[in-house]
């Protein structure tokens, strides 16, 4: 039998408020758009750039010059193994794949009213294809670390094989986050300013820069260290340090949190998606 028209699939999607699964289903069937949209938005990024996708290397690699002038030499962060440069740049990569999209999903949907109102599609492609676009970008210069600690003899066992793991658990994450956060800020455009402040204050509340032992902090410091660690993106950041840096499996206390995080999230934002989804085309 012939594939349904794109009246048909009109005519369920607004009259039968589809579930995630089916949306799943559906935005499966436009994986070529998805595609496409994803290879657009890396191509707007590095628009006009004479470096291009080198940047992807050039700003990891300045910020952690900064953070290692800053906090090994002036505030005294010291680690337990290994040089602290090589702590810093493993969890740098993975916050600015975080921060970026979490800001790329507040304007997803707000950046393209007439797409969403005029044209039929799945719309949750637009942050998708965003966050995807930022993986792509985040994985060239991980792809790059690992080469340069290998080289620099930073201790990588077999751990590394759990790299793939922790990656795609912060690629789910990250696509449930912003397909709630693109949704509700349609309705609610405050949320891209409080978003801007909180990943500012969330950074420092991240052991991106330091690491969760007692022994690494100021005596000041060292009794928040159990609080921190509530935080889900310590999560994933111990992962990667453990992975990169340290040369062993993760603690299964950040592991098994952190693939838990990662389901809730990714049903969770498309629970909201699916439930906001009739009313966007209007409130955008």
């Amino acid at each position: 039998m012939a594939s349904d028209t794109m009246g048909d699939r009109m005519v369920r999607t607004t009259s039968a408020s589809p579930s995630w699964r089916d949306r799943l289903a559906e935005l499966y069937a436009y994986r070529e758009l998805v595609g496409n949209l994803t290879v657009r938005d890396i191509k707007l990024k590095y628009k006009g750039s004479i470096l291009g996708v080198a940047w992807s290397l050039l700003n990891p690699v300045l910020q952690m010059a900064i953070y290692t002038l800053v906090f090994s030499l002036f505030l005294r962060i010291v680690v337990t193994k290994g040089p602290y440069w090589a702590f810093v740049i493993g969890g740098i990569l993975a916050w600015t794949f975080f921060a970026n999209c979490m800001t790329g999903a507040a304007t997803s949907f707000v950046r393209n009213p007439n797409l969403i109102s005029k044209v039929y599609f799945p719309i949750e492609a637009l942050p998708i294809s965003m966050v995807l676009a930022n993986f792509l970008n985040f994985l060239i210069p991980l792809a790059v670390l690992v080469e340069v600690l290998a080289v620099a003899h930073i201790p990588l066992g077999a751990s590394l094989l759990l790299l793939p793991v922790i990656t795609l658990a912060q690629l789910g994450m990250a696509i449930g986050l912003s397909l709630a956060i693109a949704s509700i800020t349609v309705f609610l455009r405050d949320v891209e300013h409080f978003l801007t402040l909180g990943l500012q204050v969330l950074f420092y509340l991240t052991p991106v820069l330091y690491p969760l032992e007692v022994g690494s902090l100021p005596a000041s410091a060292r009794k928040y260290v159990a609080l921190l660690h509530l935080n889900p993106l310590s999560w994933y950041l111990d992962c990667y340090h453990s992975v990169l840096f340290l040369g062993q499996w993760p603690p299964l206390d950040d592991l098994l949190p952190m693939l838990l995080f990662t389901a809730v999230t990714f049903l969770g934002g498309f629970a909201v998606f699916v439930r906001l989804r009739p009313r966007l085309p209007e409130a955008v």
